[in-house]
């Protein structure tokens, strides 16, 4: 057993809300799911195109414009957005996990995301209010797994990296987070997370 974790850092995508990049390849007319999804997961966030955008390199209008010379797309901005966002839906368990997380310590978010998905997810998702100081990679100009994204990330919730703990699907970004000091679990489902919460005394068991 570990020392006590003060605050509880969260990535955003296929943690507490779910991804379906089967439906944004179907958009885009591409085989973009073909294989393991973690492995495919990484590839398009490794994109340069996707990368400059995600670090906020490139405003939305000129992403949409790259990509739609990219795949041959004809689809009018305001459409793109649409479909760009119609990826997500709830993990389930994760909004009631969270809000019994809420009060108890100090919980950040840390995310690879851009401009047009946080718009909407900031929308469709109230629960996401309870991150004060998100940490969303398009925001700060660098994607995960960079040290300096997690750094920021502990800021965000003012406590020293060895006293976090952080959660994603990604080995690369958990190894990313253990390398800084932090403890970082990889997410397997809420109830699996809620198990590893109980076990670090962060809720009652």
């Amino acid at each position: 057993m570990t020392h006590p974790i003060q605050a509880v850092i969260f990535d955003l995508g296929r943690v507490i809300v779910d991804v379906n990049i089967a439906r944004l390849a179907e958009h885009l007319g591409t085989a973009l799911t073909e294989g393991d999804p973690v492995v495919t997961i990484s590839r398009i966030m490794s994109d340069p195109l996707v990368v400059q955008y995600g670090t906020g390199r490139i405003t939305p209008e000129q992403f949409h414009e790259a990509l739609c010379r990219r795949f041959g797309l004809t689809v009018p901005f305001d459409r793109f957005g649409q479909l760009w966002c119609d990826i997500f839906s709830p993990m389930p368990g994760m909004e009631d996990l969270l809000r019994s997380l809420h009060g108890r310590l100090p919980l950040g978010l840390l995310s690879d995301t851009d401009a047009l998905h946080w718009q909407f997810l900031r929308y469709s998702y109230p629960i996401l209010s309870i991150f004060p100081r998100p940490v969303l990679s398009f925001q700060v100009g660098t994607m995960k797994p960079d040290p300096a994204i997690f750094h920021r990330a502990a800021e965000s919730v003012q406590i020293p990296p060895a006293d976090c703990l952080y959660i994603d699907d990604l080995p690369a970004n958990v190894e990313g987070a253990r390398r800084i000091g932090m403890e970082a679990i990889i997410f397997r489902g809420a109830d699996d997370l809620k198990r590893n919460l109980i076990s670090r005394a962060i809720l009652p068991g």
